[in-house]
């Protein structure tokens, strides 16, 4: 600068220098150290005006970022207020999905959302299954895709995921961020980011809504995360609330059509006591006769018609007593018996419908059974609810397999069993309990269960007969009364097979049946 010798041309030197301030020599050191300070003071105030600039604008760009996602979560959340209503009042929730995973996707920005439900395969693994599905205008369809059925968490090593499901949480992210397993399976569906998020219904994951971008990677901040939550919460308690309602209005049939088999049974009960009084009189002509007749008349066909009406008064006699006994509340008492008399007094009702349904009845008793404490009738009752499963079973059966032999095969017989077996058996044990069983056994060749129809069969109201056809109530009632009289219940069935219903009951040490019928004094076997 110094070799210019206009001023012009120095001033425009020290401005295109960005130059401080200009001294001419000789200088004074004074001055000089004071202008490098006020050099270096604007020089850092140069610096954090450029980073506080820098600073305002990242808070702008972040502001404005966070008031983005506050919109959508608020959007979100405005759409699952305005659907609640119909999702949560109307009989039919699945009416109204369409619309709303529209809404979500829209305000969400994603490429697709998936609506998935769970189920199981016959080794009880958990499989997904599309049910409902929205997808932007640039995105193709995957709902009619048969790979979006029975997506097995097993086979693509997706554990993990339905962990975390079962305990209400979200599954999010970059699919670049995901363990290798998971990231390659969701790349194959061209997902680049994703947000799952578990449907709960009364504490179980019924199955989950899946939320995907397909063109970029997002960062998923906590209140959208929140506000999807919620959706997915909202479809969870619609999908219950629809299932409680179906339960209570099949309750409802269910316990009307008890209400009328109980007034039939009381209503049986009054006509039995009314019918034995003709029935004596007839009786007691019956035998008038026959006396008459064998004593003027022993070999007129007449004299056997009266034997045989006497026969047939006894049997009506005996079923009207049985009916009546059956019908009557129990005394809540147990007395020591033997069990064969309860169980024919059970098969008393059933021999003659399975005769003329053509059921075959096999029956095998050991006569020779050891005594046991218990309530008689209680247990008539569970036996009378045992085969009446059996013949609806055989039945239905009969109904998809023409050509069935429909079959029924009824067991009562003891057996000794090792200390470890009987550990296994869910009844209370005392010192006085013996390794000496009674089992029960009523099997049939009818419809069978499923896996889920025998995890549920002892539910109370649950049945897989149509309404009027059962209550639901018949094994629900009788493992009730199993409990209480401290037995044993097995159930084994398969469908299509048939089922085998199974009881243990304990025997105590001194009425253990050693095989010397001199030691066994019970008169009722």
């Amino acid at each position: 600068m110094t070799a210019y010798t206009e001023v012009p041309d120095i001033i425009e030197a020290i401005n295109k220098g960005n130059i401080y301030h200009y001294i001419v020599k000789p200088w004074d050191e004074t001055k000089l150290l004071h202008l490098l300070e006020k050099a270096s003071e604007k020089f850092l105030l140069v610096i954090e005006n450029k980073r506080l600039v820098k600073d305002l604008e990242k808070d702008i760009t972040q502001r404005k970022r966070l008031e983005g996602i506050l919109v959508r979560r608020d959007m979100v959340l405005a759409a699952v207020t305005d659907i609640a209503a119909n999702l949560l009042l109307d009989n039919d929730w699945r009416l109204y999905v369409d619309e709303f995973i529209a809404r979500l996707g829209i305000v969400m920005a994603v490429s697709r959302i998936h609506v998935y439900r769970h189920h199981y395969d016959t080794d009880d693994n958990v499989l997904a299954s599309m049910k409902f599905e929205w997808v932007a205008e640039y995105i193709s369809p995957l709902i009619d895709d048969p790979y979006q059925q029975n997506i097995s968490y097993k086979k693509h090593k997706l554990d993990r995921w339905i962990a975390a499901f079962s305990k209400g949480e979200l599954i999010s992210g970059n699919t670049i961020d995901f363990p290798q397993n998971e990231s390659a399976w969701l790349s194959k569906r061209q997902i680049k980011s994703i947000v799952s998020s578990p449907v709960i219904t009364g504490g179980e994951c019924w199955g989950f809504i899946c939320f995907e971008a397909c063109s970029e990677e997002r960062e998923w901040a906590r209140p959208e995360l929140d506000a999807l939550k919620t959706a997915s919460s909202l479809l969870g308690t619609a999908i219950l609330r629809q299932k409680m309602e179906l339960d209570i209005a099949a309750q409802r049939d269910q316990l009307a059509h008890v209400g009328r088999l109980t007034a039939m049974g009381e209503m049986a009960s009054g006509m039995g006591h009314e019918i034995h009084q003709p029935l004596s009189v007839i009786n007691l002509n019956a035998e008038v006769c026959y006396s008459y007749l064998i004593k003027h008349d022993p070999d007129s066909p007449a004299a056997e018609a009266a034997s045989e009406m006497s026969r047939h008064v006894e049997k009506i006699t005996r079923l009207i007593d049985n009916m009546r006994f059956f019908s009557r509340a129990s005394s809540g008492q147990w007395k020591k018996i033997c069990l064969i008399r309860p169980l024919e007094d059970a098969l008393t009702f059933f021999k003659e419908q399975f005769r003329l349904t053509s059921i075959e009845l096999d029956v095998t008793m050991n006569k020779n059974l050891p005594s046991v404490k218990t309530d008689a009738q209680k247990f008539e009752q569970i036996m009378v609810n045992f085969l009446s499963n059996a013949r609806h079973a055989v039945d239905a059966q009969k109904e998809k397999q023409a050509d069935l032999e429909k079959k029924v095969t009824v067991v009562l017989d003891y057996k000794n069993i090792s200390s470890e077996e009987l550990a296994t058996l869910n009844f209370k044990k005392d010192e006085n309990t013996s390794n000496q069983v009674i089992r029960v056994e009523v099997k049939d060749n009818g419809i069978g269960m499923d896996d889920d129809t025998q995890k549920r069969c002892l539910e109370p109201f649950f049945t897989t007969k149509t309404v009027g056809g059962g209550t639901g109530l018949g094994l629900s009632v009788s493992y009730g009364i199993v409990q209480e009289l401290n037995f044993h219940l097995e159930i084994d069935s398969q469908q299509g097979v048939g089922t085998v219903l199974r009881l243990y009951i304990p025997v105590k040490k001194e009425d253990r049946y050693d095989g010397l019928a001199t030691r066994f004094a019970n008169p009722d076997c």
